[in-house]
């Protein structure tokens, strides 16, 4: 007889639970091929370090596949990818050619990234281009509405500045000259921002939740994500949320509780706890792929203890 392990997922089953709730109760899922819901297969990638992930998981792939594994997900198929925002950078202009009095006179996006609803004028050698069109405000960056200016995204006709306004760990995201969202973020090793995308028409933004300051010089920080006037961690009680995605009009996302991560989909955890599954390629990392094919299979790289693992999740049980 096949051996089954047990996920621990949240317990739907409990009277007085909701789905936004992770219990510490154990909800049986096949981890073999069987059950068409839930797939692992063990592989033998060992390096933190590789000059192509990409290139070492296809041909991971291929020899697994001769060995008579057999993948759910189809390597060929079309992606169902994230649909990410449009990175702007300021154009800034400072007085007789010195750092003194310098400000913001434009916003510029690259030449081959830019959204087709956006009209440019002159590109510099650098290939960013001044947007004429939407007009930029101006004032809403340079007046002291916003002290510091974390990052600016575009998508359609619609301009998102990140902009910390009184000075101290709060920061806001405004649409166009409308402020949207509020709150406590840490400035990382870029931005207070770390992903910027469209799901479902409305837009994510997973940035770096401040929690406390241990002491002046070291934060304490999760990964939490903006969707629908609501943070992922407080409405599904995660310690941690990143990489939002959606499948036929649900939303999912990777989660993370008591230092184990795992993926979360309409409503439920779906997957075993891993100790790694990497959603940022920050810092000389490289993030691990996560991909989505037209059938609802989940595929993702995972690492649990020294093993990795190949992971393919059937979203369309979890509609059901």
């Amino acid at each position: 007889m096949e051996k089954y392990f047990f996920l621990l997922i949240m317990g739907f089953f409990l009277a007085g639970c909701t789905t936004s709730q992770i219990e510490n109760r154990e909800n049986k899922i096949p981890v073999d091929s069987q059950s068409q819901i839930y797939h692992e297969i063990e592989t033998t990638l060992t390096s933190e370090t590789v000059d192509d992930i990409f290139t070492l998981i296809r041909k991971e792939i291929t020899r697994l596949q001769k060995q008579g594994k057999n993948f759910w997900y189809n390597q060929n198929h079309e992606i169902q990818g994230r649909t990410p925002m449009y990175h702007l950078q300021y154009k800034i202009e400072c007085r007789n050619g010195t750092k003194d009095n310098c400000s913001i006179v434009g916003l510029q996006a690259y030449k081959n990234n830019l959204p087709p609803e956006f009209k440019v004028a002159e590109c510099g050698p650098d290939n960013w281009c001044l947007i004429i069109n939407p007009e930029f405000r101006k004032d809403l960056i340079n007046n002291i509405n916003i002290k510091q200016t974390a990052e600016s995204y575009g998508f359609s006709k619609d301009v998102y500045t990140i902009g910390n306004i009184k000075g101290d760990d709060n920061y806001s995201i405004f649409k166009n000259e409308q402020e949207i969202f509020s709150h406590k973020m840490y400035f990382g090793a870029e931005s207070v921002i770390e992903d910027a995308s469209m799901i479902l028409n409305s837009p994510a933004f997973t940035f770096y939740d401040l929690k406390e300051w241990k002491d002046k010089n070291t934060p304490i920080v999760e990964r939490n994500i903006w969707y629908n006037d609501e943070t992922i961690n407080e409405k599904y009680l995660v310690e941690a949320s990143s990489h939002l995605f959606a499948y036929k009009d649900n939303i999912g996302f990777v989660g993370e509780k008591d230092e184990k991560k795992f993926f979360f989909f309409n409503g439920q955890k779906i997957s075993r706890d891993f100790d790694e599954i990497r959603t940022n390629s920050c810092c000389a990392i490289f993030a691990y792929p996560i991909e989505l094919d037209k059938n609802g299979i989940l595929f993702f790289l995972a690492k649990r203890g020294e093993k990795y693992f190949f992971v393919e999740i059937n979203l369309n049980h979890y509609l059901k």
